[in-house]
């Protein structure tokens, strides 16, 4: 399980108060006959659920929390499982301007590793692993493709959604969130979020199709959308930061044990299905057949600052050096990139055709895969 650990204002005890009512649409109930006490101490951990700019609600409706006349709280509270919202972050920005700066949101999902545990349970052996396959074509694979999105949302209503802990963790960041605690009661993954910033003005994202594109800093400086098709979770790249933190880089170069890499993705990564469409790339200029790893800012922000000026005097290329030299540390892998930019320079096309055969024998004869 993944913890994100900030220094914040969070109270780590407080003493349990008779429990405040929730809205629910309409109605209300008290709030210990709708959870169980475990979920009651884990609320009163981090805020006082009676406080009058406390709002407790149960809803997949945003329209239940921007009802309240305009009132900004320092805490909301939603009970209703995440899976269940239809725009789940045109959700999260209504609950984040209902919130003060610095408020709290406490949120609950079941995560997809939580739902395949309790398939498994709920099915015996020789059933569940098929039930599983088709639950994941269903509703892990068909809502990414325009072509099946159409049967997910018949089959689904769009409820009872597959998020997996990394996409809701991008989802909140994306909306203006920082992930301060989280932990798993009951079959829920419960999270607890601040409010830091506001959500993106232009037009909210709410889902990613199998063919993605990302930004990446080309020759120059030049920022290109470098064109893949996605491997990981949605929203995973505004987690990047968090990653990084608690896991640093493995070898190649890569985050280290990063489980926003979905199962299909795997597969794409280990037979390089997933850069094929970098071709567009190379048709339009912007990339060259051999070349330094097109990166994005937040990794650049790695590099030693002579390697990232070295670097953005060359094209970005589609088959790195990595796979001529095998590297297995970030510095291995700048100083095999210095090399190949100073070679390249000299002998330009004689450096990239050595290159180019010394990564096809490494990548056919010795295995060399992307992880």
């Amino acid at each position: 399980m993944l913890h994100f650990y900030h220094q914040t204002s969070i109270v780590s005890e407080t003493t349990v108060t008779p429990a405040p009512r929730i809205a629910d649409g309409g109605r209300t109930f008290r709030i210990k006959k709708k959870i169980d006490e475990s979920v009651y101490h884990f609320l009163a951990r981090f805020c006082d659920v009676e406080a009058e700019d406390s709002l407790v609600v149960s809803t997949s409706n945003s329209f239940n929390i921007t009802i309240r006349g305009g009132q900004q709280f320092r805490t909301i509270i939603n009970l209703q499982r995440l899976n269940e919202v239809r725009k789940l972050c045109e959700f999260l920005a209504e609950t984040n301007h209902q919130l003060r700066d610095e408020g709290l949101f406490i949120c609950c999902l079941e995560t997809s590793k939580l739902r395949k545990q309790r398939l498994f349970r709920k099915y015996p052996p020789g059933i569940r692993k098929l039930y599983y396959f088709f639950d994941y074509l269903i509703k892990r694979v068909a809502p990414t493709m325009r072509a099946t999105r159409w049967f997910y949302k018949l089959l689904t209503g769009d409820r009872n959604k597959v998020i997996s802990f990394y996409e809701m963790v991008g989802r909140l960041i994306y909306c203006g969130f920082q992930v301060e605690y989280d932990e798993v009661i009951d079959g829920r993954h419960y999270l607890v979020a601040r409010k830091i910033s506001r959500p993106p003005a232009s037009r909210l994202k709410e889902r990613y199709g199998l063919l993605l594109s990302l930004n990446r800093v080309g020759r120059e400086g030049k920022m290109i959308r470098v064109y893949k098709f996605r491997t990981m979770v949605a929203f995973s790249e505004y987690v990047q930061e968090h990653i990084y933190r608690k896991n640093k880089l493995g070898a190649n170069g890569k985050f280290r044990d990063d489980k926003r890499v979905t199962i299909l993705g795997g597969i794409f990564r280990k037979f390089w299905i997933d850069e094929w469409p970098m071709i567009i790339n190379l048709l339009k200029g912007e990339m060259k057949l051999v070349g330094v790893r097109p990166l994005s800012p937040q990794y650049l922000a790695l590099y030693d600052p002579d390697v990232v000026r070295r670097r953005l005097s060359v094209k970005p290329g589609l088959v790195p050096p990595f796979y001529a030299d095998l590297p297995s540390t970030l510095e291995e892998i700048q100083a095999s990139e210095i090399r190949y930019i100073e070679r390249y320079k000299q002998a330009p096309f004689r450096t990239d055709v050595i290159y180019l055969f010394r990564a096809l024998w490494n990548i056919v004869g010795c295995g060399a895969r992307s992880k």
